[in-house]
């Protein structure tokens, strides 16, 4: 006999169906303001360090990208971290601004702005590589390492702040 039916496990099934006991150590049941208020500070937390993390990915991309230049990787290896750092660096901005709308943060339109900024510096070392002018990209993975490193800084510690905020 198959051990799904009706697209539930076994496990599932004997739960529903009262052969396993219920959680002894369930949660008491808080007032809904209780709740909305501790999964609000909940995902707040949850946000803040979520772009942390993010962060740190985007500047270890950013790092990378310039140790396989000086290290004189080939041209595939060096096309391989700056794909990912645009993909990423993409998804990281769209991420940030969607919470950015979700908690209605005020300065949200500089704040795109500004990405908009880093986002036109990739494009600079997106065409220093193209143009195989080592020197040229080298100069703009420095830029771009001390433009985003004021972002995080500035902007990005500004929201944070906002998210922190209890009013």
């Amino acid at each position: 006999m198959s051990s799904r039916r009706n697209g539930l496990s076994r496990g599932h099934r004997l739960l529903i169906d009262g052969a396993l006991p219920a959680m002894s150590n369930a949660p008491k049941e808080r007032s809904p303001r209780m709740t909305q208020s501790l999964s609000t500070d909940q995902h707040q937390t949850d946000a803040r360090l979520g772009m942390e993390a993010e962060h740190e990915v985007q500047l270890g991309l950013i790092l990378a990208l310039e140790q396989s230049l000086q290290r004189g990787r080939g041209r595939g290896e060096i096309s391989d971290v700056l794909g990912r750092l645009v993909e990423y660096t993409n998804v990281h901005f769209m991420s940030e601004q969607l919470l950015m709308r979700l908690h209605a943060y005020p300065d949200i339109g500089p704040h795109e702005l500004e990405h908009d900024h880093l986002i036109e510096q990739i494009r600079r070392i997106e065409a220093g590589f193209i143009a195989s002018d080592s020197e040229l990209t080298a100069i703009e993975i420095g830029m771009l390492k001390r433009l985003v490193a004021d972002h995080i800084r500035t902007h990005d510690q500004a929201f944070t702040r906002y998210l922190s905020d209890p009013a």
